[in-house]
């Protein structure tokens, strides 16, 4: 690291983050933030969201180094000055195709493994794999990884960053997985951890590596009215594009409500004032007061 390298480390990027600005000069997004027991609704700016202090540095023979302008240089940029960025940006997700699959893929594929949730699991599996008697089956080689990340902390940080500052360790997945983009009459949420798992029926060409995994699809929210869903697997590159009605745009919306309200680290859940009293009350939490400005809830004992 250099005295110049950035130190504020955004895991979710702001080009990102700025589809769902409310503003012209798309700097402010609305979210339910976390502030211990009470969550509020109000008006916030995207710089001061997402992002922790040396959140990229790892050390490498005890020297801090810093990969948050490889994740800028090699991820974020090419992704953003993309044609396919632009056809998000500006609203015509009507005309994503399968030319697009690549930079959709890599988009889901980056935001999964670049944040503090995705972090907490690794850091989750590796006390799993302490467990002889774990409910998650897993094999010699990947209990000695886990054991090794448990016993140092920071080689647990140096694998997240490589993960984060490339998509190499995802390529081999890309040519069967299926995408498709659902494009909805309503506005989606997202969060600050804006890829999550959410279940699917199965199907016997999903990739399901563990023992007892639940058939699932990664969903990311690309703008205010289209989510990108990925299932991993061997589909021979399915992509489809289509529209859903408000009824199931509905369930997509309860998932980012029920995932901020269960983890700890979904912090911020973007969304506007729509139907958040009803979906924040119908998860733990209770109305406290409501304004034009502001919404807080309290959550309930």
């Amino acid at each position: 690291m250099t005295p110049n390298d950035p130190r504020d480390h955004h895991y979710v990027p702001q080009f990102f983050l700025r589809n769902f600005a409310v503003d012209e000069a798309k700097s402010r997004i609305t979210t339910v933030g976390k502030h211990g027991p009470m969550a509020v609704w109000a008006e916030r700016s995207i710089e001061s969201l997402g992002y922790e202090r040396d959140f990229y540095v790892h050390l490498r023979a005890g020297i801090p180094v810093s990969v948050e302008t490889d994740i800028n240089r090699r991820i974020e940029t090419p992704i953003s000055q993309s044609d396919t960025w632009a056809k998000i940006v500006s609203g015509r997700t009507d005309a994503l195709d399968q030319s697009d699959r690549a930079i959709l893929y890599a988009l889901i594929r980056h935001l999964e493994a670049r944040t503090p949730h995705y972090q907490a699991t690794m850091n989750e599996l590796a006390q799993i794999a302490r467990d002889p008697l774990a409910e998650i089956a897993l094999d010699d080689e990947e209990r000695a990884v886990y054991a090794a990340m448990h016993a140092d902390p920071n080689l647990a940080k140096a694998m997240r960053n490589h993960m984060a500052a490339t998509t190499a360790w995802a390529e081999r997945s890309f040519k069967g997985a299926s995408i498709m983009i659902l494009r909805s009459p309503i506005a989606i949420r997202s969060s600050t951890t804006p890829v999550f798992a959410m279940p699917v029926p199965p199907h016997p060409a999903m990739a399901l590596p563990l023992p007892g995994m639940v058939p699932y699809q990664l969903v990311l929210t690309i703008n205010p009215t289209t989510i990108a869903c990925l299932v991993l697997g061997d589909f021979d590159g399915a992509f489809s594009n289509r529209e859903i009605d408000a009824t199931t745009a509905a369930v997509f919306n309860r998932h980012f409500v029920g995932q901020f309200a269960k983890f700890d680290y979904v912090r911020h859940l973007i969304t506007p004032p729509d139907n958040i009293v009803v979906d924040m009350t119908w998860a733990p939490y209770d109305l406290v007061e409501s304004s034009v400005r502001k919404i807080v809830f309290r959550r309930r004992a």
